[in-house]
């Protein structure tokens, strides 16, 4: 017997009925090798004494066991020895990797995995030979010494990468983590035996008294999983004497923050649990995957690169509102929800902390319109910040942009169109019904025939719903059947999401809008920005432009005043020049203490990951948090102070946002970047008066681009 055997009999275990077409597509087979595995089956059975499958005709077939010979069965499955259960190349490999992961630097002989799997030395010998190939590109080699044995080399965190991909793959986590997983093959059993039986179920003790006594928070399912198995690979490669080092520059910055206290917390309950102690570069490890966690309650992402990750999500949102068609930028929700995931992403790219998406399969299946426009949006980025991204991590932001269609969906806008029909106004008439059954927020302004098509271009339309195709027509139209299946209704639905809303009106008179303010605020000194910029929307409003306010993002000379500078201060330390950042906007009535109180705490959490360049801090509270209306200071130093951060201390440059959203800062931020190539930090932070900063600032006024 092999695998698929093993699963089509545990199938069959459940008393109902199978059809082997079923089970052929359960184990992505033939009905042949359905057939071919359940004559091995039926061997195994009748030699074992159970009864065999019962035919019903054609309509499939079930196994008629009582309960005691359903349990017999399932203990005398999860027991089969390699004299019983054939193994595959693939598995046998499988095999070989945690025998040696799990023997550290110990050389294993050819006739050491054969003894083991039951199998000739000459299977291994090509086993091996397939294995060294598939290693490579992989970070880790296989070193294989003549008549002294195997081992694998390379960097500690790939070899552990290498196991924690195999665990994944084949241990059911759910079910130990329940108490009802079953083996269903040989190399879950090994797994299990090598690395999950005896130290997996007290990772899990500790994991859950950390959060509950430490962390004061829960980690999500998938987040808990990664950290858990994590630990356990590392656990057993540490009792073999293989540790991981990380570089000295990262090993002090994740030693300032909170998620490093959490790290040695646990540390000392697996020294108390396993008596083992966790070197330094292990506890830095640990913490590294507990930042990039997510959590049940989301956090605000306050990790390195903050700034970068805001602007690359904006981009995101509106290439993949290109590549699609559809108006995602418009959907606060999904700023807010995907900031946390993009973050933490971006932060586990950088130091290489794999994490398998257990649903990658269903979603690139359910989803594959939108997972194929993110990998084309991706490659266009091409950025930096998600070099070496998986599709494991693109199907996590798959996901968020799914639920925003789902909400564009729910809030569909009224549309007019109008109806092109080739069939005469009846079958017209009958497709018109149709669709505003299946389509409550259209208006069909107009039925017309081909001969009469011409009138649409007089028409008020949104979009035109036809049965034939009308290449010289200049309105958006649709192609559809004269009754339409599932396909025409999605598409008729893209048009709606596409055209209903009118955002190409809208953008262009936001565009016109800021364009205006750009001039009279370079022209003129304006007391009161948030008057001035409403009373022009207003001017706009009654002469027929609508503004839509919450989608004006400031550019870093509107929000960056010099009624909002500071210049050459001086601050007993970190804790000092925030709250005098912050006191700025508290004066000017933009933020209450409560943000101050925000602002400072995020400090305290994020760590030093704040001092986004040399000499710069940027601080922020948490969005909307004691914050009125979206601000920005700046306050310069005469003499800099430390945030404790490894290379960019000491900071000389304290900007200080009041975000209101996740969404209105951006271009602001975008702003702040260009001036901090076009200025040096030393040039800034000498310059006398608040004045001087803001000429540098105007002399850099950008063009809203996304």
């Amino acid at each position: 017997m092999n695998r698929k055997t093993v699963l089509i009999l545990r199938q069959l275990m459940d008393g109902r009925l199978h059809k082997v077409a079923e089970l052929a597509e359960y184990l992505e087979i033939s009905p042949r090798l359905v057939r071919y595995e359940m004559d091995e089956a039926n061997t195994f059975l009748e030699r074992e004494g159970y009864s065999l499958p019962q035919y019903e005709g054609t309509e499939g077939m079930r196994m008629n066991l009582d309960q005691e010979q359903r349990a017999s069965l399932e203990q005398r499955l999860s027991g089969l020895s390699s004299y019983d259960y054939v193994m595959t190349s693939e598995e046998r490999r499988c095999i070989m990797l945690l025998l040696m992961l799990a023997n550290g630097s110990r050389l294993l002989t050819g006739q050491y995995f054969a003894d083991q799997m039951s199998v000739s030395k000459s299977s291994i010998n090509k086993d091996m030979m397939r294995l060294k190939a598939e290693l490579k590109g992989s970070g880790v080699r296989l070193e294989s010494r003549a008549s002294k044995g195997s081992s694998l080399e390379g960097e500690e965190q790939d070899i552990r990468r290498l196991g924690i991909q195999i665990l994944e793959r084949h241990v059911n986590f759910a079910g130990m983590y329940q108490g009802t997983a079953e083996s269903s093959d040989m190399v879950e059993r090994w797994s299990r035996e090598l690395f999950c039986d005896d130290i997996l179920p007290e990772v899990w003790q500790i994991m859950r008294m950390a959060e509950a006594d430490c962390m004061k928070k829960w980690l999500t399912y998938d987040s808990f999983r990664m950290i858990t198995l994590h630990l356990v690979v590392a656990l057993v490669r540490i009792r073999e004497g293989r540790v991981a080092t990380l570089m000295p520059a990262g090993r002090s910055l994740v030693r300032s923050t909170r998620e490093y206290q959490y790290a040695e917390q646990i540390a000392e309950m697996i020294l108390e649990k396993f008596r083992m102690t966790l070197p330094e570069d292990e506890v830095c490890a640990l913490s590294l995957l507990l930042i990039s966690a997510e959590y049940v309650i989301p956090e605000p992402y306050l990790k390195d690169d903050w700034v970068e990750v805001q602007l690359l999500l904006d981009c995101l949102v509106h290439r993949m509102s290109e590549e699609m068609g559809i108006d995602f930028a418009g959907d606060e929700e999904l700023y807010k929800s995907m900031q946390t995931s993009l973050g933490s992403i971006v932060f586990r790219l950088r130091y290489g902390i794999s994490v398998r998406n257990p649903n990658l399969p269903q979603i690139r299946q359910e989803y594959a319109e939108c997972f194929e426009a993110l990998e084309r949006t991706l490659k266009r980025l091409n950025s930096r910040l998600l070099e070496g991204i998986t599709e494991d991590d693109i199907a996590w932001l798959v996901l968020h942009f799914c639920a925003s269609l789902e909400r564009l969906r729910r809030m569909m806008p009224a549309v007019r169109t109008a109806i092109v029909c080739m069939h005469g106004i009846g079958t017209a008439n009958l497709l018109r019904e149709l669709i505003c059954s299946r389509f409550k927020s259209i208006r069909v302004t107009d039925v017309v025939t081909c001969e009469n098509q011409q009138v649409l271009e007089q028409t008020d339309v949104d979009f035109v719903i036809t049965s034939v195709p009308l290449p010289e027509c200049s309105v958006p139209w649709v192609k559809v059947s004269p009754i339409p299946d599932e396909e025409d209704w999605e598409q008729i639905e893209h048009m709606i999401l596409q055209y209903g809303s009118r955002d190409q009106v809208k953008d262009s008179t936001v565009s016109i809008f800021e364009e205006v303010v750009r001039i009279v605020q370079n022209h003129c000194e304006i007391q009161d920005m948030d008057a001035f910029t409403a009373g022009l929307a207003a001017c706009f409003e009654s002469n027929g432009l609508a503004v839509c306010m919450n989608r004006i993002q400031p550019s870093l000379s509107q929000l960056l005043r010099p009624q909002y500078m500071s210049c050459r201060k001086r601050a007993e330390d970190w804790e000092d020049a925030v709250g005098q950042a912050c006191k700025m906007l508290v004066e000017a009535g933009d933020v209450t203490d409560e943000f101050t109180e925000s602002a400072i705490s995020s400090v305290k959490n994020a760590g030093p990951y704040i001092v986004i360049m040399p000499g710069v801090v940027l601080v922020h509270g948490d969005v909307g948090k004691g914050v009125k209306r979206l601000s920005m200071s700046l306050l310069t130093l005469e003499h800099p102070v430390r945030f404790h951060h490894p290379s960019n201390d000491p900071v000389y440059l304290v900007f200080c946002l009041a975000p209101v959203d996740n969404w209105s800062h951006i271009q602001a931020l975008r702003g702040l970047l260009k001036l901090l190539e076009r200025v040096t930090v030393q040039k800034l932070s000498e310059t006398d008066t608040p004045q001087e900063l803001y000429q540098y600032l105007e002399e850099g006024n950008e063009s809203y681009v996304h």
